[in-house]
Order: C-alpha cells, then structure tokens, then sequence
C-alpha cells in the first residue's frame, strides 16, 4: 500500500493536470499525454532523489507537452500519444547524451594519436 504522502502527491499532480487541461486554449488530449509520459519516467526513475524526481517531472511535462505534437505530428495523428512519447523519452535520451559527452574521447573520434 502505498504512503499517505506518495497518494497525496500524486493526487495532486493529477488534479493539476486536469486543472491545466480545462484551460482554454490548451489541447487536453496532450496535457494528459504529457502528464502520463513524466509520471512514467518518474516512477521508473527510482534511484533518484525526490528533487531530481520532481524537477525531470516538470521538464518531462513541459517538453512532452510542447514538443511531442509539433515533432511527432506528423507520425502520429493524436496529439496525447505524441506527447505522451516525446515526455517518457525525452529525459532518458537527454541523461544518455550527457553521459556520452562525459566519456566521450574527442581526440580518438576525430582520428587523432593518443
């Protein structure tokens, strides 16, 4: 069973979703995706610290719910799936990429003598 604060937390979360998706001029069919996306990456993200939780949920959202549509648009017809995808990818592929660029070795890529 889960914890009082963990069922608070993520009732809320849930709620401000909803409260986002009401607005108008907001496509709720992506806030909902977006939402989905980050809460599944955050969930599978559980040798993080709760900071790091919180801010990958944010940026998740925010890029899933900007990005998602407009990248995956024109592949995928409904704007909930596409940000539901560009959320739950977006901080794992940007987590690999940084740590490729902390182990990349410049100089053996470009050719050179080591």
């Amino acid at each position: 069973m889960a914890e009082p604060s963990t069922t608070t937390a993520a009732g809320t979360a849930t709620l401000t979703a909803l409260v986002i998706g009401m607005l108008p001029g907001i496509d709720a069919n992506a806030v909902i995706g977006a939402f989905c996306g980050a809460s599944l990456f955050v969930i599978s993200a559980k040798d993080l610290g709760l900071f790091e939780r919180l801010a990958y949920l944010a940026i998740s959202f925010w890029i899933g719910y900007l990005g998602g549509p407009t990248m995956l648009g024109s592949l995928i017809d409904h704007s909930a799936v596409a940000a539901f995808v560009a959320a739950a990818v977006t901080i794992t592929a940007g987590l690999r990429v940084i740590e490729g660029v902390k182990t990349l070795d410049l100089k053996a890529w470009l050719g050179g003598k080591k």
